[in-house]
């Protein structure tokens, strides 16, 4: 068989695997969780509004305090889609999950070119079609952003290893472009030009000159990329009004960065136990098991890594592509809600650095004297296990995306104390009538945190929805107390006076409600001008 024969025949395999463990997605509808509001009910997605999302973060949030994703070529992909494929979910999920294959065939490609070895290439991306921590990348048409983004940048990192062999300035100016479109798809490409001008310094092209030459081999080598970078941060100021809000106290944050690392790569070692929420949040305070210990596991990679620059360039290399996509999630956890901090998404680009490191090592295992397709037998037995388990694990973890109910019910099982999957998991019911669960749920959330906002204005409608209109007015008075910027909580309540036949309390509570919230979208003017009006 042919090398070009070949590589068509697991290019092949490789889409024919990722379809097979992704496949039964392909049934589910429109995800509870922003698939509704950023697809089937979003009025921004037609033609005349795309210039809008070059200047306006994802939300369009009035306040920058909010203003937390500026994607400008993830809003014109949905836009692309939507006019392709309609409001048919099957072809939506289909096409995030085609995205998915075409992201491991890039890792089989970058395998290739960094390896120069057919079957390690081939067991990474083996190991990234499968891995069970991309399901929500992949099975939630809103996660699509990661494995958009990871087509950008790994075909920039391809185009920066094909410039590297023929100093071609179109490759150099495409591997531009396409830095500048992953940052645009997400936040965490900023890792492109740190990796690009890491390789030029670990393996320089020909024979560098002492330090100073080395340098100016790395700065010819991803000046482009940062130049790149450069002009998305322009464009993000400009939409966004800031680079980071800063919603969290840094010190605090700072303070949990170990444990986030530490969450990470449990996610990627031991793959089990995934959820949309989890029970990690900002310390308030360090602990042994939630500061100290993770701190010294923090410092133990550290070592590592340094281990790795002195003895193994490619190792190392791997190891910081593992370590930095992770660094924008970190800085993330600035403006995150606090109890929101940590999701299996944004381990998928980083994953790409693991798999091609644990292909790598376990190619490097001692080799018996049997071998089979050039590894030994213990290797190749130990890679398909792997695979197998993966696969398995993916299509365990994949059904749970099949509805609200069940995506925020695997939630509230294996973070029990996190508050916005029950109240999620609550809305579920509520939506599907079962009002007794909402409640109980919602009063399970009170237990565990009585003066979250959502919980207090999510009963106060569910009670009034039930015509329990005075207890449904005491929480919705509680629910304005603890956060006076938010409209709904003075519109909710307004509703709830007028069925009382109420009408100047109502008129009260929108006017209290114009001097200290967000009115930007103008519902409480409007309000208050239909009360006045049927006066």
């Amino acid at each position: 068989m042919t090398r070009e024969n070949r590589n068509l025949l697991i290019v092949a395999a490789l889409l024919l695997i990722t379809l097979l463990v992704y496949g039964r997605a392909i049934g589910y509808g429109f995800c509870v969780s922003d698939d509704v509001q950023q697809i089937a009910e979003n009025p921004t997605l037609q033609w005349k509004n795309a210039p809008d999302y070059f200047v306006k973060d994802v939300w369009r949030n009035p306040q920058p305090q909010f203003r937390l994703y500026y994607r400008p070529l993830f809003l014109l992909w949905l836009l692309v889609n939507f006019k392709l494929l309609g409001l048919n979910p099957a072809l939506w999920h289909l096409s995030v999950i085609l995205l998915h294959g075409v992201v491991v065939v890039m890792v089989y490609r970058l395998g290739l070119r960094l390896m120069g070895n057919e079957l390690i290439a081939v067991a990474a991306a083996l190991l990234f079609a499968v891995d069970p921590t991309h399901v929500e990348s992949v099975a939630w048409i809103s996660g699509l952003t990661e494995p958009l983004m990871a087509v950008f940048f790994l075909g920039a990192f391809l185009c920066y290893l094909r410039w590297r062999e023929t100093q071609a300035r179109a490759t150099m100016l495409l591997c531009a472009l396409l830095t500048l479109a992953a940052l645009l798809t997400k936040e965490v490409a900023a890792a492109l030009p740190l990796l690009i001008a890491l390789y030029e310094w670990l393996f320089p092209r020909g024979q560098a000159d002492g330090f100073r030459g080395r340098m100016a081999g790395v700065v010819r080598a991803s000046g482009a990329a940062f130049a790149a970078a450069a002009i998305y941060a322009g464009m993000r100021v400009y939409a966004m009004n800031h680079v980071v809000f800063a919603n969290n106290s840094p010190a605090k944050v700072l303070m949990s960065w170990p444990l986030m690392l530490w969450e990470y790569a449990r996610m990627m070692f031991w793959p089990v136990g995934l959820a949309m929420f989890y029970d990690v949040r900002i310390l308030k305070q360090p602990s042994a098991a939630q500061f100290w210990l993770p701190l010294a596991f923090a410092i133990g990679c550290a070592a590592l890594l340094g281990l790795a620059f002195a003895r193994n360039k490619l190792a190392a290399f791997l190891g910081c592509w593992w370590l930095l996509p992770i660094l924008p999630a970190l800085i993330g956890a600035f403006s995150f809600l606090e109890a929101d901090i940590i999701h299996d998404r944004y381990t998928y680009l980083s994953s790409v650095g693991f798999v091609l490191l644990l292909a790598w090592g376990l190619s490097r295992l001692p080799r018996s004297g049997r071998q089979a397709f050039g590894l030994s037998v213990e290797v190749l037995v130990s890679l398909v296990a792997l695979a197998c388990a993966g696969s398995i694990l993916t299509v365990l973890q994949t059904q749970v995306w099949e509805n609200g109910i069940t995506l925020y019910g695997r939630s509230v099982e294996v973070s029990p104390k996190n508050v916005r999957a029950r109240n999620l998991l609550a809305n579920q019911f509520f939506k599907v009538g079962d009002v007794g669960r909402a409640l109980a749920l919602y009063d399970s959330s009170l237990r565990l945190e009585p003066d979250v906002w959502e919980t207090n204005f999510a009963i106060g409608v569910t009670l009034a929805s039930v015509n329990q209109l005075p207890e449904g007015e005491s929480f919705l008075r509680r629910a304005s107390a603890l956060d006076s910027r938010k409209p709904q909580s003075y519109l909710a309540l307004a509703a709830v006076l007028l069925a009382e036949q109420r009408p100047d309390s109502a008129r009260q509570v929108l006017r209290e409600g114009l001097l200290t919230a967000d009115d930007s979208q103008g519902r409480l003017r409007e309000r208050l001008a239909e009360i006045d009006s049927a006066k």
